[in-house]
């Protein structure tokens, strides 16, 4: 294997140590597309080109992640993939597939891999996929180092790999390098709650505080000394001094969900807060002082609010320095094989639960009013009571008449063709495939010379389809004599 070349903002190999990608593949001008251009990117990369050599292989504990070709005619990639994944700190696996089996999907999802990519997909793909799944795993692995009493389920966060959570991750991590207070929209049950843990996590506010306040669990009264704290003898029962929430969160983050609902008296004293970072505790003439990132979530509609003087307009505008959209679950339907192998992984314990294409399809006809939190139900009832138990809208028909959502069943992000970077990537021509066409071994050499051996515009000088293009390089043998 040849040595990465150097990249000019490559990091200190002293200082952090280049990732580490075990690539698993028969094609060869797509491994050597993936160690240049990983290459390039800053990663260490290792090329195998059959599963089998994976089995006992040592390159397993020395890879941080493993990209493995999926074959959907065997089953063979399935058991390597579980026997990978049953060895001690096993690298997260990300499988590859030019003609995706849903069952084949479903089944890989169930024993462990993380992601699926089709073929043909392109570097920027496969990087965005490294980066996202590295980062989760350096995450939790930091958390657990540090912060060892926070329970593992605030680091499992927002689970998918669709290109709306791709989106969400992004705004996350933008957010969390500022200390601008932020908004968080969404439907009830789609994980605002979560988008707020995480920007605390990816923050340089991470070791301190994180408090949680729900504006609806308790009336005006309460909610204001819960917020703002109270000194001895401030109200009846007030037998000693109280730090409220803001206090707890010094240097920290506040979130306040629900804040749509919340009191117009109270909006007044938040807004104080936002403007000079300070308030009275009640019963007390003295003022506090208090840094904290305040995090806002609500699932009303706070310009309809305003407009009709139920919410006020300037706590809105100071709120909503930035805001992100948490999206509804059925606008990410594609993501729902994972979240249901997740949602397994959390709560079958010793039970045993086997899902299906078939299930995933029944799960995919559903909107899902309640979104992630619903889902979770769901799989929490057929984990105890089996599958037979319904949908409860499904059951009524409320959903019934939705025809199958096939596309959205499968977690598989169809994409480009795998390219050096700096190589223009290739638009879609459009046209038919023309895989019966006859071509002559030179005709065919000749189009992937002319394209530095990039398969997917080859195939496109040469009208055919990338797997036509494929089974004739096979066919010819052109890659052993490259």
């Amino acid at each position: 294997m040849m040595d990465p070349l150097p990249m000019a903002n490559q990091p200190n190999e002293d200082l952090e140590r280049r990732k580490r990608v075990l690539a698993v593949d028969a094609d060869p001008g797509l491994c050597w597309s993936l160690e240049k251009g990983l290459g390039l990117s800053g990663y260490d990369v290792q090329i195998l080109h059959d599963a089998e050599s994976l089995i006992g292989n040592p390159a397993i504990a020395w890879a941080d992640c493993v990209l493995l070709e999926l074959l959907p005619e065997s089953g063979l990639t399935q058991e390597v993939l579980s026997t990978v994944l049953s060895t001690p700190d096993a690298p997260p696996v990300i499988c590859t597939s030019a003609e995706p089996n849903p069952d084949v999907v479903i089944e890989c999802m169930r024993r462990g891999a993380v992601d699926l990519l089709a073929k043909p997909f392109s570097l920027a793909e496969v990087r965005r996929s490294l980066a996202t799944i590295l980062e989760r795993v350096q995450a939790a692995a930091n958390h657990r180092a540090e912060r060892p009493e926070v329970e593992s389920e605030s680091t499992s966060c927002l689970v998918g790999m669709s290109a709306a959570i791709q989106d969400l991750r992004t705004s996350i991590r933008q957010v969390a390098q500022t200390d601008l207070n932020c908004l968080i929209r969404g439907e009830s049950g789609a994980g605002k709650d979560m988008v707020a843990r995480e920007i605390h996590r990816f923050s340089k506010r991470c070791d301190k505080p994180y408090i949680k306040v729900n504006c609806t669990a308790l009336p005006e009264n309460l909610l204001e000394s819960e917020l703002f704290g109270y000194e001895k003898g401030a109200f009846t029962g007030a037998t000693a001094a109280k730090p409220g929430r803001f206090v707890l969160a010094h240097e920290g983050i506040i979130f306040l969900d629900e804040i749509g609902d919340m009191h117009p008296g109270l909006q007044a004293k938040i807004l104080q807060v936002i403007e000079h970072k300070e308030f009275n505790p009640l019963g007390s003439a003295k003022t506090k002082k208090v840094d904290v990132q305040i995090i806002a979530a609500t699932n009303a509609d706070l310009e309809n609010k305003t407009a009709k003087g139920d919410f006020r307009k300037d706590l809105y505008f100071r709120l909503n320095e930035i805001s992100i959209w948490v999206p509804a679950l059925r606008e990410r339907k594609e993501d729902i094989p994972f979240l249901v192998r997740h949602f397994i992984q959390k709560h079958a314990g010793l039970n045993r639960l086997e899902i299906t294409g078939q299930d995933i399809e029944t799960l995919s006809r559903h909107d899902w009013p309640g979104n992630v939190r619903e889902l979770e139900n769901t799989i929490k009832r057929w984990i105890v009571l089996g599958k037979h138990t319904s949908i409860p809208q499904l059951r009524t028909g409320i959903s019934a008449g939705s025809a199958p959502v096939a596309s959205q069943s499968s977690p598989i992000r169809s994409s480009v063709s795998a390219t050096v970077p700096g190589a223009p990537e290739a638009p879609s021509s459009g046209k038919a495939s023309k895989g019966e066409r006859d071509l002559t071994p030179d005709e065919i050499r000749t189009a992937l010379e002319q394209n530095q051996w990039n398969r997917r515009k080859a195939a496109e000088v040469l009208g055919i389809s990338y797997q036509g293009l494929r089974r004739k390089i096979e066919k010819f043998q052109l890659d052993t004599h490259r």
